[in-house]
């Protein structure tokens, strides 16, 4: 025991005398362990990234069963699953920008806030078009505090457990998915829960409900971060130094259980010439910001930039409208079976649109009544397929990942993926299509998650947030226009949205070879 305490003791004396403050911010986070502060961080986390989700997603779940209330066609359907993506688009940059300089923590606090209060003003909707603003203002809400999550994590996990921890986001976004289901499944197929407020005017129906119980994440998420600290890389980056040290000591005491004055690191040795004042004003820190945003503009930065985030616009137009239409995919095909008693070739089913003057029964209904297609058990346990699928899927690229390194991992997920994209033209019943389309979106998610290791891990402190809000600004463009696009390409054929899927996996499959390999980029911990 005494041994381990001197060698420790004796690592921290190198560190200590290392040139690199960042170097013994490193060594600090080892001496932190991981423990009870973490577990509080993963907990809020969870939240915020449930709190996303629902940002995204409820809408798909919501547009059977509401396409009479709120008068949807297809389109219609399209641009309300786009919205979210639209209002990150134009707010992700500048919150980018704001998140590196004036910290985390704010915009943890604020935008999951901000979310919370757009969530119910989403639930209180009546119309359609006042469904679509608040879905674009939440969007604008949620990028105040989604680039700022994976980043914070980041900050907080010493780098000999980073890139497991990191891949945990993945995970949740995977359970995060079998949440969402099952508050749908519980609440929209009851389609008794109607009040009627002012008739005509303001009547609240089981989608409203549904929506109203989303927005709890997102107020979960707020309290948890409103009582956890600032990153202390962030603080160090900006000179604060004492400031980060207490933050260490905090983490320290909450882990081990330890007096701070035991904390064996007594100074960061920050020697930044730039230091802020504390009375500096908000002009000031912009511009003084800005001067460190000349750094994105390295070539081997753009080079980096432009490969990322070419990558990541694939990967989200593909992934991301294939997961928010599946619910109204599987609906349809439901109500095939219903109709016919059997499967069939997954384009006959596809294409099958039900009559909405025409009942399950059959029984003719007048024209000016709209009967809306309410999903069933089957749609539901789908949806909750697929993020068990892509919480294994992501399991095993975290496994995975340590034994064939990030470019290998990323070339064999692609095939994968265009594989079974292509394999849906040969399916036959429900079954078989729910293991395909949960097997792409599964992959598609492990994916991205190795693609943001890689973000959060290739680039300086100072620039972090910046660079994959970027990124993550071109991947939403994805989003938003393959929203868009995925109702046009099925117009034009059933398989013409999974070919291009197909198409573009392969292409991504294609440069993986160019990517920086994280880990020989960061072996000593973050500049």
């Amino acid at each position: 025991m005494n041994v381990n305490i001197e060698s420790r003791q004796n690592e921290v004396s190198e560190a200590e005398s290392h040139t690199d403050p960042m170097v013994i911010l490193e060594e600090a986070l080892t001496i932190c362990k991981f423990g009870k502060f973490h577990m509080k961080l993963l907990c809020a986390v969870f939240c915020a990234i449930v709190a996303s989700l629902t940002v995204t997603t409820t809408s798909s779940f919501i547009l059977p069963i509401a396409e009479c209330d709120l008068n949807m066609d297809i389109m219609e359907k399209g641009w309300l699953n786009s919205m979210p993506f639209f209002g990150q688009i134009g707010a992700s940059l500048f919150t980018g920008f704001l998140v590196d300089t004036f910290g985390r923590r704010l915009f943890l606090v604020f935008g999951n806030l901000g979310v919370f209060i757009c969530g119910l003003l989403e639930g209180t909707s009546q119309t359609y078009w006042m469904l679509v603003i608040v879905k674009m203002l939440q969007g604008i809400a949620m990028s105040i505090s989604y680039a700022a999550i994976s980043t914070t994590l980041s900050e907080f996990i010493h780098k000999e457990i980073r890139d497991r921890t990191l891949l945990l986001l993945g995970a949740f976004m995977s359970i995060a998915v079998v949440i969402v289901s099952l508050i749908s499944w519980a609440i929209l197929p009851q389609t008794h829960l109607n009040f009627v407020v002012w008739k005509g005017y303001f009547e609240l129906h089981s989608w409203n409900i549904y929506l109203y119980v989303c927005s709890i994440w997102s107020l979960l998420a707020f309290l948890q971060f409103y009582f956890l600290p600032e990153s202390p890389k962030f603080l160090l980056s900006e000179g604060y130094n004492e400031k980060a040290l207490e933050v260490l000591r905090f983490i320290y005491t909450e882990n081990t259980g330890k007096d701070e004055d035991s904390f064996p690191i007594k100074s960061l040795k920050c020697e930044i010439p730039n230091r802020p004042d504390k009375k500096m004003n908000l002009r000031k820190q912009i511009v003084r910001s800005l001067f460190e945003v000349k750094h994105l503009f390295d070539k081997v930065v753009v080079y980096r930039l432009l490969l990322l985030s070419s990558m990541t616009f694939v990967c989200l137009s593909t992934y991301t409208c294939l997961r928010l239409w599946y619910p109204q995919i599987s609906t349809v095909v439901e109500h095939y079976y219903k109709d016919h008693g059997e499967s069939s070739q997954f384009c006959e089913m596809i294409n099958y649109r039900n009559n909405r003057n025409t009942s399950v029964t059959g029984e003719i209904i007048p024209t000016d009544i709209c009967v809306p297609q309410v999903s069933g058990t089957e749609t539901y346990l789908n949806s909750i397929l697929l993020g068990v699928a892509s919480l294994v899927f992501v399991g095993l690229s975290s496994i995975l990942v340590d034994w064939m390194g990030h470019r290998p991992l990323i070339f064999a997920v692609q095939l994968s993926c265009a594989a079974c994209a292509a394999g849906l033209y040969f399916t036959n019943s429900s079954i078989e299509i729910a293991i395909l389309i949960s097997s792409i979106c599964a992959l598609m998610q492990a994916n991205g998650s190795l693609q943001g290791n890689i973000i959060v891990r290739i680039f300086p402190t100072k620039l972090r947030t910046l660079s994959f809000s970027i990124v993550m600004i071109v991947g939403r463009l994805g989003s938003l226009l393959g929203n868009i696009l995925f109702p046009v390409l099925l117009e034009m054929g059933c398989m013409a949205p999974f070919l291009t899927l197909s198409v573009a996996s392969i292409c991504q499959a294609s440069v993986v070879y160019f990517l920086p390999d994280p880990n020989k980029e960061n072996k000593t911990g973050d500049k």
